[in-house]
């Protein structure tokens, strides 16, 4: 997809970062040509509200319906949330504003959830190359660190974590950026994996969650489930799922793990950054595993750790 975007009354700092969002969104295949905005036909304009130039462009691109993003200061207020831009966000965040702009038609239903599951999914959707290395998520008196990319989550306290888990799904979250963890390292004594939090969280939730159906999943990483508690059929479920894209029907067949329970994990793993929705050309029934003898090697050595036989036989 080809954007052309006009600027008008970007200072140059600015101006530099915004370039670097859009380079970003090349990840996303969206391909963006910025020009200063002299009239000129363009998919959309982002002006200065602080210069002249770019209030004058604001008041033309309103009159003639071009779609308008704005930098301005907080007490522009009059200006509706959804055109502003954070003048002071890192390019990694300004190109996800960016994309949500863009391309309102295309997000996905992930995009609706609310919560805290919803803020993961989110980052897990970015990619590498436009998640947030910092993002400091908020509930009431819950304060939470979520680093995604090192896929790890910090807290002060463990019942902040687990208060924090008991309202996975509520919708009065709220994120912002933060500077890196060790800036402020003594404040979040308490650190999970993001793996773990997420399957504690969604198995606490499993009669909440819509239902996920159709599509071949598979891990692209052996989840740290080092915290979950108890769970001897995550354990079976990422076993399956790393070695081979899975249809949900094979994994219930398989397993006889409750499809509540299935459907928890997958959406656990999904807002990790885990798992991904497998359209390859894998085949959806149960052969014998092409993994490979050192891969099978370790998910044995570890399922004999917890007393689980596999049965790779079967598989």
């Amino acid at each position: 997809m080809n954007i052309q975007i006009g600027v008008a009354g970007l200072p140059e700092e600015l101006e530099l970062r915004l370039s670097l969002a859009c380079g970003l969104l090349a990840a996303s295949q969206i391909h963006v040509d910025i020009q200063e905005w002299k009239g000129r036909e363009s998919d959309i304009l982002i002006v200065d509200l602080d210069n002249g130039y770019g209030r004058l462009a604001y008041e033309v691109a309103i009159r003639s319906k071009l779609p308008v993003l704005v930098f301005a200061h907080n007490d522009g207020a009059e200006y509706a949330s959804e055109s502003r831009l954070d003048r002071q966000a890192p390019a990694a965040v300004l190109a996800r504003m960016l994309q949500e702009r863009l391309l309102p038609a295309t997000k996905s239903s992930l995009d609706s959830f609310q919560g805290l599951l919803g803020i993961c999914l989110r980052e897990a959707e970015c990619g590498q190359d436009l998640l947030v290395k910092c993002l400091l998520v908020k509930c009431s008196s819950i304060t939470l660190v979520l680093r995604h990319a090192a896929s790890r989550i910090h807290a002060c306290s463990t019942s902040d974590l687990h208060a924090a888990e008991a309202r996975l799904l509520d919708n009065t979250w709220l994120c912002s950026t933060k500077p890196a963890v060790g800036a402020h390292e003594h404040e979040w004594l308490v650190s999970r994996s993001l793996d773990s939090f997420l399957v504690n969280a969604c198995l606490r939730h499993e009669s909440s969650l819509p239902t996920l159906e159709g599509n071949l999943y598979r891990l692209t990483r052996w989840p740290d489930l080092g915290s979950v508690r108890d769970d001897l059929d995550s354990l079976r479920l990422s076993s399956l799922l790393y070695r081979s894209g899975r249809p949900v029907e094979a994994l219930k067949q398989h397993t006889n793990v409750s499809a509540k329970r299935i459907n928890a994990f997958l959406w656990a793993t999904l807002a990790s950054g885990a798992l991904v929705c497998d359209d390859g050309n894998i085949a959806t029934t149960l052969t014998q595993s092409t993994s490979s003898p050192a891969t099978a090697s370790v998910i044995q050595r570890v399922a004999r750790h917890f007393g689980l036989k596999l049965g790779y036989s079967h598989v």
